[in-house]
């Protein structure tokens, strides 16, 4: 034989020279290749995808009572990173931002600063008009990804959105009147429309 590589019926073969060490490189060298090439479009689609989308509608809670306020309120629960004013203040949790839309995908309103106060975690209310909205924000449980979750705002009522994997619903309540996260924890309650 020489030194050439051989055609065979199940492609190339290395020669006596190279030896099955050649054989197994090239073999890796392809493994890799399509490894990489199936992470970098897991990549891609994570970055272009923006998030998990949820179908079902969180709205107000069923039972409590209704204000005589022609607008409703929305309470995001987003997730919350450290702040170190350095000097300035002691280090504690902020809320993350997070983004409002209406039935069209049109952004009503950014939510920044979404803390009720400085040192409180808990987020400010923002008052709506009535009507089925989208938000996008960040989760804190999974993967802490982008999550778009459709609300809906009623006059009086306030519609809270748990993304923080800690809400725990009357012990009572029936399953099929909440809606789940991606990761299954309850988010809030499902709208009655």
């Amino acid at each position: 034989m020489s030194q050439a590589k051989m055609e065979g019926d199940c492609g190339e073969f290395p020669s006596r020279g190279e030896g099955m060490g050649g054989l197994v490189l090239g073999m890796m060298k392809k493994m890799l290749t399509i490894f990489g090439a199936g992470m970098m479009a897991v990549v891609v689609a994570g970055c272009v995808s923006g998030g998990a989308v949820m179908h079902t509608t969180v709205g107000p809670d069923p039972t409590a009572a209704k204000s005589d306020d022609s607008n409703g309120t929305l309470k995001v629960f987003s997730a919350k990173e450290k702040e170190d004013d350095v000097g300035f203040s002691f280090p504690h949790s902020e809320r993350t931002d997070y983004y409002i839309y209406d039935a069209q995908g049109n952004e009503v309103k950014g939510v920044y600063n979404n803390n009720k106060g400085e040192y409180e975690p808990t987020p400010r209310g923002i008052r709506l008009p009535p009507g089925n909205y989208k938000i996008k924000a960040l989760a804190a449980v999974g993967l802490g990804e982008w999550v778009t979750v459709p609300v809906v705002v009623e006059s009086g009522k306030t519609t809270e959105v748990h993304l923080n994997g800690q809400w725990k619903s009357p012990s009572d309540t029936p399953g099929n009147e909440l809606v789940y996260s991606p990761s299954g924890f309850p988010m809030g309650w499902k709208a009655s429309q």
